[in-house]
């Protein structure tokens, strides 16, 4: 192998891809365009399904409770509080729930104000229809507001027995984050974004790899390359090289793609959730190991997708194949989606994907381990040789190069 060849094969391939419009589209523009909009679109559709649950409660009293006398408790006692909480008078209570004209019945016990006078408790139901996404979400802040009445309620009968209130609540909870400031916070960029670096990492080079060997072949260009002047390491070697660099140009345009949805619409990032995006700090060092962790997590990607597809007899055929390293990357990126930077188990550092994956995590959360990057780079660098192997073990076989 003469890297003179290795570098005229990698620029011909490259030029050859760039003209090819479908696997640029593929490959840069839609992981910088469809991912964001969708981050766009998901984060502002949950800030406005939230504003729309929180804003403008209607409630409704049940034709048996309609009285001035209830009206007048819900209105004074129970809602007084809460300005987005409304009683608005309906006709047909049930009705006007199922068709979204108010959110919530109230339904009260008949005998409650004699109860409430002896100091009993009475039953109020709740009407409401869990097919209706803000009926239902009205039911825990009206649920709220009367936990809050029986509060107020009980404080004011403690009082009447000249009782100090205090006794109500023997115990006051006061939190203590025992964390570093500069860890925890970020968690939906820790959910998302590692996701996102993994399966791009592992699919943004199959147009590449899928057109380099078997389109080739298809094309019967195939075997004119292989009587020219570099030889099959050359040629493996340059087309290894050009998968890898455009896999790396989807993650490169999806991280892109998210800062230009992040400047259009701060909840592209935090999908609507009203998180504060920032507070962390990424050493150079630590920033600089991670991305050469994804490079060789791309690498290992490239070379079973080389291998794929000079197995594979078409194009079509290698596109078959590729379809299930989707599922190489899903699994592992779902799987460790919930996770924080600290449940992350040293044994997940030395698994595909997993490391990547757990790499970013760390250095999102601000929890720098050195030994433990260094432990995702040397098992990523040992799945690069393996997978680099496999690829030019398969390159030097006839039976597997023009295999009918």
């Amino acid at each position: 192998m003469k890297m003179r060849h290795v570098w005229i094969v990698f620029k011909k391939e490259v030029r050859d891809i760039i003209r090819d419009k479908k696997t640029v589209i593929t490959s840069i523009l839609v992981p910088m365009i469809l991912i964001p909009s969708m981050n766009i679109l998901m984060g502002g559709g949950v800030a406005n399904m939230q504003k729309g649950i929180n804003e403008n409660v209607t409630i409704a009293l049940a034709e048996s409770s309609d009285t001035p006398e209830i009206a007048k408790l819900v209105e004074e006692k129970i809602i007084f509080n809460n300005p987005n909480l409304k009683l608005v008078k309906t006709e047909n209570p049930v009705d006007a729930v199922k068709k979204e004209e108010v959110r919530i019945v109230l339904e009260f016990e008949k005998d409650y104000s004699a109860k409430l006078d002896e100091g009993k408790p009475f039953e109020i139901n709740l009407i409401y229809d869990k097919s209706k996404t803000k009926s239902e979400g009205a039911l825990g802040i009206v649920s709220e507001a009367i936990r809050n009445f029986n509060y107020n309620v009980v404080q004011e009968r403690i009082s009447a027995l000249g009782l100090d209130t205090d006794i109500l609540e023997p115990t006051k909870i006061v939190e203590k984050n025992v964390a570093d400031p500069k860890q925890g916070g970020n968690m939906i960029i820790m959910m998302t974004l590692p996701l996102m670096i993994g399966l791009l990492v592992a699919l943004g080079g199959i147009p590449a790899a899928t057109d380099l060997v078997a389109g080739e072949k298809e094309r019967n260009t195939f075997e004119p390359l292989l009587t020219t002047k570099p030889d099959r390491a050359s040629l493996l070697m340059g087309k290894y090289l050009t998968v890898t660099l455009f896999s790396m140009v989807s993650v490169a345009a999806i991280v892109a793609g998210m800062v230009i949805g992040y400047a259009v619409n701060p909840n592209s990032l935090t999908m609507g959730s009203g998180e504060q995006v920032g507070g962390f700090y990424i050493p150079p060092l630590a920033g600089l190991l991670s991305i050469v962790i994804t490079i060789a997590l791309g690498m290992t990607f490239t070379g079973i997708q080389i291998a794929l597809s000079t197995y594979a007899k078409s194009f079509k055929e290698a596109q078959t194949y590729m379809s299930f390293l989707i599922f190489a990357a899903m699994i592992p990126g779902y799987a460790t989606m919930f996770m924080q930077p600290n449940d992350i188990q040293t044994f997940m550092y030395l698994l595909p994907v997993l490391n990547t994956i757990a790499a970013f995590k760390m250095i999102l959360g601000g929890l720098i381990n050195y030994v433990n990057l260094l432990l995702a780079l040397g098992s990523s660098i040992l799945y690069v040789a393996g997978t680099l192997w496999l690829a030019a073990r398969l390159f030097n076989k006839e039976k597997m190069l023009f295999r009918s």
